[in-house]
C-alpha cells in the first residue's frame, strides 16, 4: 500500500510538472504573438507569392 502511494505521488508531481510546462510556454508564445507583431518590411514585398 506504501508503495502504491509513493508511485502515486510522483506520478502526480510529474505530470504536473509536464502540464506546467506546456501551458507556461503555450501561454507565452500565443500571447507574444497577439502582442508583438513586427511589421514586414516593404523590400520583401516582391518575394511574395500573392500580393
Amino acid at each position: 500500500m506504501k508503495n502504491e502511494k509513493m508511485l502515486s505521488n510522483k506520478m502526480k508531481n510529474g505530470i504536473k510538472k509536464v502540464l506546467f510546462v506546456a501551458l507556461k510556454s503555450n501561454a507565452n508564445s500565443s500571447g507574444c504573438y497577439v502582442i508583438y507583431q513586427p511589421k514586414v518590411p516593404k523590400d520583401l514585398e516582391k518575394f511574395k507569392k500573392f500580393k
